[in-house]
């Protein structure tokens, strides 16, 4: 009975130590591996401003909703028709990503062939700091990462070592609306009650008639 118990213990302690490791969450926002999204890929407009700061566009998303920008201390660069490709030159150290709405899911992708592991901490949204977490790892190929939440706006990520590239990002998810102020929420009330005080009316006339 022993012989038994014993190598079933091992293993599963084998399990609770090996590397795979569950989604991280962070101040309402989650960090899963291995994820891709199946939403809308970020495109290149094929703009560059200054040598660190390139444009790019949610493709099929709503105009006032797709603007994109990536920015990074050192130059950068986009390759590739498709989905946006950014290129360190020679190597991306850290990455600004600024959206012009809010999504509830953000895929991306780095590689850092041929350079051997890393890894990497994001700030999301100014607030919420993924930092040596458990599987912010980058070895030395493709590697995918999703991020959920609720209205993501930017990404700040830090690489140490530098990488080679960042691609593949794609949003999906309800787009915020913006939320009505007071006074907005104020005058819709009245409005309704005026416009119920107006069909009480005409249906009080209809019935003297």
């Amino acid at each position: 009975m022993r012989k038994i118990i014993a190598p079933s213990l091992l293993a599963a302690a084998f399990i609770a130590l090996s590397p795979a490791q569950a989604a991280v969450v962070i101040g309402g926002f989650t960090l899963d591996e291995g994820g891709f999204g199946t939403g809308m890929g970020v495109h290149s407009t094929g703009t560059q401003l200054p040598a660190n700061t390139l444009t790019a566009f949610v493709n099929q998303a709503d105009p006032a909703d797709a603007g994109v920008t990536f920015s990074s201390s050192g130059d950068i660069s986009i390759t590739g028709a498709g989905q946006a490709t950014i290129d360190g030159e020679p190597l991306i150290a850290d990455l600004t990503v600024l959206f012009a709405k809010g999504w509830d899911s953000i895929t991306f992708n780095f590689d850092n062939a041929p350079r051997g592991d890393g890894t990497f901490s994001l700030l999301v949204n100014g607030s919420a700091y993924f930092d040596a977490c458990s599987i912010c790892i980058i070895d030395g190929g493709e590697n995918r990462f999703t991020l959920s939440g609720s209205a993501i706006t930017s990404l700040e990520f830090t690489f140490d070592p530098a990488i080679s590239a960042a691609r593949q990002f794609r949003v999906e998810g309800v787009r915020q609306a913006p939320i009505p102020e007071p006074a907005a929420w104020a005058m819709m009330i009245v409005g309704l009650g005026f416009a119920g005080g107006l069909i009480r009316r005409r249906a009080t006339r209809v019935q003297f008639a």
